[in-house]
């Protein structure tokens, strides 16, 4: 009888290159100090492995990984199952289909589509993978929120086994800008207990977020999907910022807003609420085509690459500062313990 092996399926995630330095740019210590920490829900006993290597390799399994990501360096998060787990979710499949058709007259009357997809969400690229992938990204999100100047990540790579492979933008970080830190007062928090803020509203997580704090984190995870355009991050930013400021009652104009988030602050109130202000000014004059940008705006404008020099870097700065502004209002909800607040002159639960 052929043994069933106990099988690896890993999520590698990449970082980005500095052009002209050799130091790397993120620091994987806040992430891996989270291996084993964090529990599957689909294979108890399980837990999720994290760990540092070389993904020298990856450019043969992932030849699409663009130049930007260093593979000198990757983080890789691991979860090995028991065969026998799987064959006993498929299992449970077969029961869930078979009970199904005994309780119907007829095999015509069996929703077939629900019925597959019962079949499908219960071995492991169903529940078990998102369970894996979700717990794994938001591992990530975790420890960028809890020190966005140590991760940084540019690419995951998704592993199943054998030689098979697919790359995925996943574009966050700030880098190593301390200016940004001090400006918003950025803090380094635990990831562990970040993450156990997260999964306090699991499911607002895997479904619809309510909660003004899960709708801002909802609005900022659209920058992790290659928004190399410095615009875009900064409007998802904005709107991040808008969600966890405003409440399910009202529409808050930018004094309104200016003062909930002079409410929120701890720190830098002055210098953080002036810098909004002109934040929701140029918010409007872009609304309103009262700006004037380049024909293309994209990160090749950043690094100043041939054919695309512009004079102009004030969008790429106020897209950095609107992005650490909206991860300080996170920290500052999570330092509050809540996922929602009430806004007067202060900040209460």
């Amino acid at each position: 009888m052929k043994t069933l092996l106990n099988e690896k399926f890993e999520l590698i995630a990449l970082s980005q290159k500095i052009i002209g330095k050799n130091e790397g740019l993120t620091d994987w210590g806040p992430v891996i100090s989270m291996s084993e920490q964090v529990a599957m829900d689909h294979a108890p006993g399980s837990t999720i492995k994290i760990e540092q290597r070389s993904g020298t390799n990856l450019i043969k399994l992932t030849p699409n990984i663009d130049a930007l990501c260093d593979t000198s360096k990757v983080l890789v998060f691991q979860i090995t199952l028991d065969r026998k787990l799987i064959a006993a979710y498929s299992k449970r499949a077969r029961a869930r289909i078979l009970d199904q058709i005994k309780a119907r007259d007829s095999i015509q009357n069996i929703d077939v589509q629900e019925a597959i997809r019962r079949s499908k969400g219960t071995v492991f690229r169903g529940e078990l993978a998102r369970d894996f992938e979700l717990k794994a990204y938001s591992i990530l999100v975790a420890a960028h929120l809890a020190n966005p100047l140590a991760v940084s990540t540019c690419r995951i790579v998704s592993r199943s086994g054998g030689d098979r492979a697919t790359s995925e933008g996943f574009k966050m970080g700030m880098g190593a800008n301390t200016t940004l830190a001090s400006d918003v007062a950025l803090r380094k928090l635990s990831p562990k207990n970040v993450f156990g803020f997260l999964w306090g509203k699991p499911n607002e997580i895997s479904g619809e977020p309510k909660s003004q704090f899960m709708k801002g984190l909802s609005y900022i995870s659209q920058t992790f999907r290659l928004s190399e355009n410095p615009l875009v991050m900064f409007m998802w930013s904005l709107a991040a910022i808008e969600s966890m400021l405003s409440t399910a009652s009202d529409k808050a104009n930018s004094g309104v807003l200016e003062l909930r988030l002079r409410a929120l602050l701890d720190e830098n109130q002055d210098q953080i609420v002036g810098k909004f202000r002109e934040l929701y000014k140029y918010r409007n004059a872009l609304f309103h085509g009262n700006v004037s940008l380049p024909y293309s705006f994209d990160d090749r404008n950043l690094f100043g690459f041939p054919g695309a020099k512009h004079s102009n870097p004030v969008p790429f700065e106020i897209a950095a500062f609107t992005y650490a502004l909206a991860l300080k209002i996170l920290q500052r909800f999570f330092e509050l313990g809540k996922y929602d607040v009430k806004y007067e002159l202060t900040v209460r639960s």
